[in-house]
């Protein structure tokens, strides 16, 4: 019985010299390459919008402005004015407008509202080629056609002028009054601020501006308008030395002002002069937009848009006009 007990206790014993031995061969042992890592599954890339096949609001059809909704709530919103202006068209301040709209609605795949060129003249120039509209009521024609189109579905709005002295008393109200009224913010472009940047001669780019839109043959060639000399207003002119009033951009005093060489161009130009400052014209164009950097701005107004939305008025909404 003892000679029983020592065999397996000796059985025993081996086996647990064996099982120690198993573990520091175990340990020794170079380890095991870790099993191959399964990449995840990445969500498909957003598909791009499509192209339009115009970027003119107007010139599409219901069928095409329903489909571009289903992926951009984009539009530009060119406005102007009907004024005299030199050899110019009298519209050449809303084809201005238009022209720097279209750019950067083909810059980011968005659409174009035309045609709505009877705004404030501003400082009332004298001649039977302007349409007088005032302030008030270009901002009364305007705000209606904003409401409709943020209830068709453009959240994201950008109106447009260049060249345009007046254009902040309508588009700075309206960009405001607009906001308070439905809480979606729209932009208010002012297309010189940018053409400044670029320093853009003016008067080239109304030029270009007929070119983009295609409609440089309505410039006419060989024309020299009849000017005639008036008397200076010499309170204005001292008013406007002291930097107390510019005219209509800061609306300190009201004034109306004659057609003279200070201004627009008035001296006949040749067809080819007409096209050489038009090309000039759209190269300063192009510039203006590349250097505002376009699709930030847009991407700008949505995410503000967003934050208002989302953020403040859920969290403000009782003390919110």
């Amino acid at each position: 019985m003892q000679t029983f007990i020592s065999t397996r206790a000796w059985i025993a014993s081996g086996l647990l010299l064996l099982s120690l031995a198993g573990g520091v061969s175990a340990q020794t042992a170079a380890p095991l390459a870790p099993p191959p890592i399964t990449p995840p599954v990445l969500a498909p890339e957003p598909t791009p919008p499509p192209p339009v096949r115009t970027h003119y609001f107007t010139s599409l059809s219901n069928v095409e402005v329903e489909k571009y909704l289903q992926y951009n709530d984009l539009i530009f919103i060119p406005i102007g004015n009907v004024q005299a202006h030199g050899v110019l068209p009298v519209d050449c301040e809303y084809v201005a407008a238009e022209a720097l709209a279209l750019k950067m609605a083909q810059e980011t795949n968005a659409l174009v509202f035309p045609n709505l060129q009877f705004t404030y003249p501003g400082d009332g120039m004298i001649g039977r080629g302007t349409v007088q509209v005032s302030s008030a009521q270009a901002i009364a024609y305007l705000k209606p056609i904003a409401r409709s189109l943020l209830r068709q579905g453009f959240k994201r709005q950008i109106y447009v002028t260049v060249g345009n002295a007046a254009g902040p008393e309508t588009a700075s109200p309206l960009a405001l009054e607009f906001f308070y009224e439905s809480r979606t913010a729209v932009l208010y472009l002012e297309g010189d601020v940018l053409l400044q940047k670029v320093n853009a001669d003016l008067n080239k780019v109304l030029f270009g501006a007929y070119s983009v839109v295609g409609r440089l043959n309505d410039i006419p060639v060989n024309l020299t308008p009849e000017i005639p000399k008036h008397d200076l207003d010499q309170g204005l002119r001292k008013l406007q030395a002291l930097n107390v009033s510019g005219g209509a951009r800061d609306g300190t005093v009201g004034f109306f002002a004659f057609e003279d060489e200070s201004g627009a161009p008035v001296h006949a130009l040749t067809a080819e002069q007409r096209a050489a400052w038009a090309k000039e014209g759209v190269d300063e164009i192009d510039a203006a937009v590349k250097q505002a950097n376009i699709n930030k701005i847009v991407e700008s107004l949505r995410d503000h848009n967003r934050f208002t939305r989302e953020y403040l008025i859920p969290k403000l909404d009782g003390l919110l006009p």
